[in-house]
């Protein structure tokens, strides 16, 4: 078992290479294409197959056409697991307020760096948006901070910080509402928004000191109010709902 298992890896090995060498929806061939191609057998290579589609990184197609297709893992997707092991371990909230904090303020740094004038733009226009009544501040809030945080990792140009990020937010998404620290708390949302857009002002001037003060001061802020809530900082959600499907439009 231990030789089959090693074999699979090997195979697996050699078509991710092969799959990151070729751009998205690459025919790599049909199934006997690879049988050859890899000199492996049908189950070993049905096995390999099956460890780059949990990658995300192939896709069989059955029938007349089909073969094995390359892709690329999608954030979503990664994040998502990655949360979900983060829940499954028992992850306090205590480490992903420690975790948020540096990590905004590094990509607010990094947009800072950028002078991009489609981003620019971008990132202007969401700085006008004007802050809703409380009959609709809290699903705004949530979906500001979620297109935020989308602009912040692309003017950022870091894909690691940015899936770390990600995860972070979609572990949030999981938590119960009842341990939401913005839901029915108006002012909250109305002081860290303001504080947003201070860290977002600070962006688009350059001034990449004063934009990772204004993050830190926002994730300072929820490691402020969580106690208020729970007493601890072990269950309650950071950005709850940001990647929840109901907001997903």
């Amino acid at each position: 078992m231990a030789s089959i298992s090693s074999t699979v890896r090997r195979v697996a090995q050699q078509i991710r290479g092969d799959i990151l060498a070729v751009p998205p929806e690459h025919m790599l061939g049909s199934e006997d294409d690879l049988l050859a191609r890899y000199r492996v057998s049908r189950p070993t290579l049905r096995q390999a197959a099956s460890l780059l589609a949990q990658e995300q990184l192939l896709t069989v197609k059955r029938g007349v056409g089909g073969g094995y297709f390359s892709r690329r893992p999608d954030t979503s997707g990664v994040a998502h697991s990655a949360a979900v092991y983060l829940m499954a371990h028992s992850t306090s909230m205590r480490e992903i307020l420690q975790a948020v904090s540096p990590i905004k303020a590094e990509l607010a740094i990094l947009a800072s760096r950028n002078r991009d004038p489609e981003l620019h733009a971008a990132l202007r226009e969401f700085a006008e948006q004007d802050i809703p009544d409380d009959g609709n501040l809290y699903k705004a809030f949530l979906r500001s901070e979620r297109s935020f945080s989308q602009i912040l990792s692309v003017m950022a140009g870091n894909k690691v910080l940015a899936l770390f990020l990600d995860t972070l937010y979609d572990f949030c998404a999981e938590m119960p509402p009842e341990q939401d620290v913005y839901r029915n708390h108006p002012s909250r949302i109305r002081q860290y928004w303001t504080t947003r857009a201070e860290m977002v002002r600070a962006i688009l001037a350059g001034d990449e000191e004063i934009a990772a003060v204004f993050a830190k001061r926002c994730a300072e802020m929820v490691t402020r109010w969580t106690p208020e809530d729970s007493g601890n900082t072990d269950v309650v959600p950071l950005f709850p709902g940001v990647l929840a499907p109901q907001l997903t439009e």
